[in-house]
């Protein structure tokens, strides 16, 4: 008897013991042509979703001083500063392009300040940084 209670103990435990999995991780950059320019002017911010493990799904929220800049075009879903999409297949990078219009001098900052992604395989979450 002491043998078969020593066997459901291993079998018990094999299942209960946490398997250790690396959290896969991704990158958000925000650039820009130029850092510089005239009021009434155009500038276009690129911002790149990239991760090595495909994604799934990702939505992000590009934010920005409306006393500065006026949003002229954008390639994001809804033609706003919301980028929210999802891949059949799972891509490893995305793109958008925002193009503004300058209203006054000063100094501003165009960010990505809300984000998540989804891993295609097991839609686990993506650490962006």
């Amino acid at each position: 008897m002491k043998k078969i209670k020593y066997f459901i103990i291993v079998v018990i435990s094999l299942f209960i013991i946490p398997l250790t999995v690396n959290a896969a991780s991704g990158t958000i950059k925000v650039t820009s042509t130029t850092s510089r320019v005239v009021v009434g002017n155009k500038i276009t911010f690129t911002v790149t979703l990239s991760s090595l493990t495909p994604m799934i799904s990702w939505e992000m929220d590009l934010n920005y001083d409306r006393n500065y800049l006026e949003l002229v075009s954008t390639n994001s879903e809804g033609n706003g500063t919301r980028m929210v999409s999802s891949s059949a297949s799972g891509t490893t990078k995305k793109t958008y392009t925002f193009t503004f219009k300058t209203k006054k001098t000063g100094s501003t900052t165009v960010k990505v300040d809300t984000y998540d992604a989804y891993a295609f395989d097991d839609l686990s979450k993506i650490n962006l940084s």
